[in-house]
């Protein structure tokens, strides 16, 4: 079992591969803090906020299968981190049927967006993909691109404001 205390500590997949703990924060960190922005605003404690949901991943046990189930768990637990951030602001305590009704209702605000603004934005946010790579995934110029994000973040941040059903 790997030390997880240690900056170095091995992320053991179930499959057999592992990646050091170091590789896994410089390579998802920044697409995380600026998924958390995405979701608090320009002026949010995003960086610590991700760097809890690392503290968390410290702390699991258990492996993960692939990269891509600990992508997920990155990914969600920020942005569980992020909802419970704007209900401490909002002075309400999260609790765990909370956490669920939330999850559900931004995993249904970004299902209901405009299929090409969904298409980027789940690109952008949960693989960490740039701009221009996903400009040149669609054929579009990096301003569409933009276009696009600040749409789909528009568009939540809307939904979450009037209360998202």
């Amino acid at each position: 079992m790997p030390d997880r205390d240690r900056a170095d500590a091995t992320i053991l997949f179930k499959n057999g591969g592992c990646q050091t703990f170091d590789e896994l924060y410089t390579a998802y960190h920044p697409a995380l803090c600026h998924f958390a922005g995405s979701l608090l605003g320009e002026d949010s404690p995003s960086a610590n906020i991700v760097d809890d949901v690392y503290g968390l991943l410290r702390k699991k046990t258990d492996g993960f299968e692939t990269l891509s189930e600990l992508k997920a768990f990155l990914y969600i637990g920020t942005r569980n981190a992020c909802m419970n951030h704007l209900r401490t602001m909002q002075g309400v305590a999260p609790d765990e049927g909370t956490k669920e009704e939330v999850l559900q209702q931004v995993c249904t605000a970004i299902e209901s967006l405009p299929y090409q603004c969904r298409q980027i934005f789940k690109l952008c946010y949960e693989e960490g993909l740039s701009n221009s790579e996903i400009a040149e995934r669609f054929r579009l110029s990096a301003h569409t691109v933009n276009s696009h994000k600040v749409r789909a973040i528009g568009l939540l941040r809307l939904k979450f404001l009037q209360g998202c059903p």
